[in-house]
């Protein structure tokens, strides 16, 4: 009895102090409510985008709770939800969202994990009250009635198998594989959400509808609203909607799911055929916060260490993959879930080949060296002003801030309990946690207590080749012990004092000045050549995106060897650093600085692309000024990205849809001798010195270059610094153009059917239509909503009513590099007895809109959709980059001309289009086979 009574107290005494921690407020702006049923809601009024609301409903259930009769059911019901419901029969809910201007996938779907399944409707438009309500009815039906008829179930079994037979990759098979040897004999080692294709093909009716109707109830279930809506209105329609699902009485436990705990490692080593490289990881587990203590401010506290010190640590492991003689080409660190119950402190490398016995050791001593000596002081200042520059940035942009983003919050406290205070509350405590709570001492303390002996994984994946050299489970045992003792030194690093720019220039002047009205953008000529665009946008309140492009690229490089080199010019220039300062340098120096530039050569173009903050702006402009005067030659940096593309594609060749993508490339290129395939005989042909020739020789003549500055951008305030790094810049009179190599699509009928060794049996296939076309706006418009047209077709006939593949992508474009030419590419993954009658299909779609004209109720869900995706790319600064652009090199005024051109769009048109392209029957196909599959 009495000790029962001490049991009470220390139990008592935790709860004192569990309450007496400061919770974390919820962000007021947040309504935030359950329903007498159970139900909650999360609703927030937002106009990011404007007009526009996202609605979502968050089950509290996944593959976990299936029963082994029911392995898969949970992802089942998910594609079910879409099959009818009892306001919406059949596909009611998927045309809902089409006529009211939505796409399937992008504006309506749904995902399933092990521990949630989460429904959407994304981006609907909410000036209509009317919308609304319907969406909240869906919300509702997919709630509690869902239909599940027979016929539709029975429909959808082929569906849900092609999407095993797409999804059934080397990764999946080695994370399913895996899990059974971290996780032994619990729920995590057991499902894998996919399921058993015995179970989806035999299953009863009863068991999909007993998981229905056992596990999707009002408790268990979260109503997230997010977008600009009236919060008091959804509020009372949501109490109206959803007050005809009663209370669950006597419901299932909803049972919380754990990992076991484990005194000795748990080695799990695991290979497949198809694997392009191995994976070497470790894992230390830890109980998961409850319930309450999640609620306090001393868990945001946790949070915030435990992302300094992965980050540290991630650093460091970068910072080792740039020297030569690393063992590994890739690395990071992390804090986070692995159960609803349990934590873990993970780090992992990817290996060169060859050493991965050393790469696991080289791991170990990083570790040891944490556990012994910590981070330095130099660490932890870069790595919290990183952290404080993400959290400004987000308050600068508090208002701007998408409706996306709130639902993933509010998600993950419905889920587990993630708080949810608000940017304003987040930056403030953050700041007041690194001035006055988390010290280096305490920091260091806390990194050192995340290794531990128990609970400690060692995770392996791997293809399974000659030249792979895996540890054994005895070896692992051994290192793992050796590491305890092993000599290991503190970290060092130089400490970097110069500036990042410290020349003196000579400022450009600006000849011209001018505005574009239409665009609503204004253009200066700057005397060294070069031309500026500037489009002052309220998108983000603290965002400035940029891109420089001219002609040329690769085009101009003439000799067909030194292609590999100009592949990789601008990779290697970013790898090796600029002027004096590698790579690793850069970032140090650039820490707390929101800024990013990167260069590009494509086929016919060079140029750079990047954003900053406002503050960051001069930084920006000076990274691009080096980027241009300053590349850096550096050996051992360049064996290093040398070192990790070899790597990377050292296994490619097993992938089948490796072998699939080339033959795609190769054959729609029409066998060029030009054309670059990516694999490890490339790689060996790309030399440094000619790289950097390349890479300068396209970049040598600013003056060749326009510049696109789109954002929360005053073009008076930034005219000094625009003369200075811009305008001061050498440049020359000549200008370029792109060079013809005669890249033509191949002409008349093309096939190429071959076989592949695969694990999982599949037939991939590609069809390619061409055609000589004039290159005009109409056009461009007018094949899109082909293409749009087919996808809404095939969707209905080749996934919903055959059952044949998961998807069907479709896709068209209509370009003038080199020549005027449209395509449309038609791809699917299939079994191979259904092959030819999903072909047959796909040609019957297209003639019959060459014979017919597309149907009115397609063609009007297009224009919607067409019209709904334009009002929200005005939005977004990467849209007006490329739009600018495209007004610059074609004329093409996206903003003026493309609502006119949508609305005058009718079934006659899209008849044409399609005649055209299909006149001198120019068809690409490529089809790939499996052989019988091998075994290991």
């Amino acid at each position: 009895m009495i000790k029962k009574i001490i049991v009470l107290l220390l139990f008592a005494g935790a709860s004192v102090i569990a309450y007496s921690q400061q919770l974390i407020p919820m962000d007021t702006a947040i309504r935030y409510g359950k329903l007498d049923n159970g139900l909650t809601y999360y609703i927030r009024l937002n106009n990011e985008p404007e007009g526009r609301a996202d609605f979502y409903i968050v089950q509290n259930v996944g593959a976990i709770l299936e029963e082994d009769h029911q392995n898969g059911l949970a992802h089942f019901l998910e594609h079910m939800a879409f099959n009818g419901t009892k306001n919406f029969p059949d596909k009611g809910i998927i045309n809902y969202i089409e006529n009211i201007g939505g796409q399937f996938g992008r504006n309506v779907n749904a995902y399933t994990s092990l521990d949630e399944t989460v429904y959407m409707l994304r981006n609907i438009p909410s000036s209509r009250q009317s919308i609304i309500d319907s969406c909240l009815l869906v919300l509702h039906d997919w709630s509690s009635f869902i239909s599940l008829e027979d016929k539709e179930i029975d429909n959808e079994r082929g569906v849900i198998l092609e999407e095993w037979r797409t999804g059934a990759k080397a990764n999946r098979r080695m994370w399913k594989e895996s899990n059974k040897l971290k996780y032994p004999d619990s729920q995590y080692a057991k499902r894998d959400v996919i399921g058993d294709t015995a179970v989806i093909n035999n299953f009863s009716y009863e068991a999909l509808r007993s998981y229905y109707k056992k596990w999707y109830r009002p408790d268990l279930q979260a109503i997230v609203i997010v977008g600009e809506v009236d919060v008091d209105e959804v509020e009372k329609s949501i109490k109206q909607i959803f007050n005809d699902i009663p209370k669950s009485i006597n419901p299932a436990e909803r049972i919380i799911y754990t990992v076991a705990d484990n005194r000795e490692p748990i080695i799990s080593i695991v290979t497949d055929l198809e694997a392009e490289f191995a994976r070497i990881g470790l894992e230390y587990k830890k109980t998961a916060a409850n319930d309450e203590y999640k609620k306090t401010e001393k868990h945001y506290t946790d949070l915030v260490r435990y992302s300094l010190i992965t980050s540290m640590l991630s650093a460091r492991f970068n910072e080792n993959t740039t020297k030569p003689d690393a063992s590994y080409v890739g690395a990071y660190a992390n804090y986070g879930q692995i159960a609803r119950l349990k934590d873990a402190f993970q780090a992992m490398v990817v290996p060169k080949e060859g050493l991965e016995k050393k790469a696991f050791e080289d791991m170990l001593v990083e570790l040891e060296r944490m556990r012994r000596y910590g981070f330095t002081a130099d660490e932890l200042s870069r790595t919290k002003k990183k952290v404080l520059a993400s959290l400004e940035k987000a308050y600068n942009e508090r208002d701007k801030t998408k409706s996306a983003s709130y639902v993933r919050e509010y998600t993950g406290h419905f889920l587990d309990l993630e708080p949810i205070p608000g940017i304003k509350w987040e930056l403030e405590k953050t700041r007041q946690l690194f001035e006055n709570e988390i010290t280096l001492e305490e920091l260091n303390k806390k990194a050192q207590a995340l290794i531990t002996e128990e609970n400690l994984i060692v995770d392996i994946t791997a293809p399974y080749k000659e030249g792979v050299k895996l540890p054994t489970r005895e070896e692992l045992l051994d290192m793992l012990i050796k590491s305890k003792t092993t000599e290991v030194v503190p970290y060092k690093e130089d400490i970097i004092t110069e500036a990042l720019f410290d020349e003196t220039i000579k400022p450009g002047t600006l000849l011209e000045e001018k505005s574009i009205e239409s665009l609503e953008i204004d253009e200066w000529k700057l005397s060294n050549g070069i031309k500026v665009l500037f489009k002052s946008t309220t998108n983000k309140a603290d965002e400035i995106q940029f891109s420089a492009f001219s002609d040329g690229g690769i085009s101009k490089v003439k000799k067909t060897k030194d292609l590999p080199s100009a592949y990789f010019a601008t990779d290697i220039v970013e790898n090796n650093g600029l002027d004096d300062f590698s790579a690793i340098d850069l970032k140090k120096m650039l820490a707390g600085k929101v800024v990013a530039v990167s260069p590009y050569i494509s086929s016919y173009s060079e140029g750079m692309k990047g954003y900053s903050s406002i503050k960051d702006f001069e930084t920006l402009l000076q990274l691009v000024h080096l980027y241009f005067t300053e590349p850096r030659k550096d050996k051992e940096a360049y064996a290093s990205l040398i070192s990790q593309y070899k790597t990377a594609l050292a296994n490619v060749e097993s992938d089948p849809n490796k072998s699939f993508r080339d033959s795609v490339n190769w054959l729609s290129k029409n066998k060029h001798p030009r054309t670059v395939l990516l694999n490890t005989k490339l790689i060996e042909k790309v030399n440094q010195h000619k790289a950097l020739k390349i890479y300068k020789e396209r970049f040598k003549n600013p003056a060749d270059f326009t510049f696109v500055f789109v954002g929360n951008i005053n073009k008076d305030s930034v005219k000094s610094l625009i003369l200075n790094y811009l305008g001061g810049l050498k440049t020359t009179n000549k200008k370029e153009k792109w060079v013809d190599n005669g890249f033509r699509y191949p002409k008349g009928k093309n096939d190429c059917e071959f076989e592949k060794e695969m694990q999982v049996s599949k037939t991939s296939v590609y069809y390619l239509l061409t055609q000589a076309m004039p290159y005009s706006f109409e056009n461009k418009v007018h094949l899109g909503a082909l293409a749009d047209i087919l996808d809404i077709r095939y969707t209905e006939s080749i996934r919903e009513k055959e059952g044949g593949t998961y998807g069907v992508r479709v896709s068209a474009g209509l370009t003038n590099q080199p020549v005027e030419q449209s395509s449309l590419s038609i791809q699917f993954d299939t079994d191979a007895t259904k092959k030819d009658k999903l072909i047959s299909l796909v040609f019957q779609e297209l003639d019959s809109i060459v014979s017919n004209g597309p149907k009115e109720v397609d063609l009007i869900k297009v224009k919607k959709n067409l019209l709904k995706q334009h009002e929200e790319n005005l939005e977004e600064n990467s849209w007006w980059l490329s739009s600018i652009r495209l007004y610059e090199e074609d004329a093409i005024n996206y903003v003026e001309d493309f609502p006119v051109v949508v609305a005058n769009l009718n079934g006659k048109a899209i008849q044409e289009i399609a005649k055209v392209l299909l006149k001198d029957k120019n068809v690409l196909s490529v089809i790939m086979k499996s052989k019988e599959s091998i075994k290991q």
